[in-house]
């Protein structure tokens, strides 16, 4: 399993870094997702599934095999822990860490930063002035700190889910998803078409090899 070469702190830090780093542990322990839209995107054609498990030019098995094919793309998204297809989620915390991270991999956008200021009324800030975020990670959590020069504002201390981060996360097209995890989609699939009772009189591997290999490329790593 591959872990990602980014840590949600510098170990390095100066004085006061051991704070900064409790800060950001605790803070994101309580942090809690939501998805608010629902994915469509097909990741898979059902002309690309048939052939794959070669029923093409059948289609008494259309409805089953994409049905199959939805189950399958949110097993894969689960097991390698991303968000396949693009969504909209929103990220609440009770406060600010020193660091936000956003481990539904991968971070397409940032859509906003809310928060309850001192007197409970709803703010938003503004990216680049506010705060400065790092998208580029396939691999590991993206990230939102403070712009240059500034801070993270107070917040009302005493209310739940003071702050709001709303995000898309997953791929928008299925030309942008991994060519790996397509075939981990397309295998699972074939396995779940091809063995559909749920058991069979033959021994058979809980997770055959080659899905094992393909899930171990597409992992995301230690942050999920």
């Amino acid at each position: 399993m591959r872990c990602p070469g980014r840590w949600p702190f510098e170990l390095g830090s100066a004085a006061g870094g051991f704070g900064a780093i409790l800060e950001t542990i605790m803070a994101q322990q309580l942090q809690q997702y939501k998805r608010t839209t629902t994915p469509t995107l097909e990741v898979l054609s059902l002309d690309d599934v048939k052939l794959h498990v070669g029923a093409d030019g059948y289609d008494d098995y259309d409805s089953l095999l994409a049905t199959l094919r939805d189950r399958a793309t949110e097993a894969v998204g689960k097991r390698c822990k991303r968000e396949i297809q693009a969504a909209t989620w929103t990220l609440t915390l009770d406060s600010f860490p020193a660091e936000i991270l956003i481990d539904k991999v991968p971070v397409a956008s940032i859509t906003s930063v809310a928060y309850s200021d001192v007197d409970g009324n709803p703010q938003t800030l503004v990216s680049g002035t506010d705060y400065q975020t790092d998208l580029n990670s396939n691999d590991g959590p993206a990230s939102i700190k403070p712009a240059y020069g500034t801070t993270w504002p107070t917040i009302r201390s005493d209310t739940y889910a003071a702050v709001t981060v709303t995000f898309v996360a997953g791929y928008a097209t299925a030309a942008a998803v991994p060519q790996t995890i397509k075939h981990e989609i397309a295998m699972l699939t074939a396995e779940w078409f091809n063995n559909r009772e749920g058991s069979t009189s033959s021994p058979i591997q809980e997770i055959p090899a080659g899905l094992e290999m393909l899930s171990a490329l597409n992992d995301t790593g230690a942050y999920q």
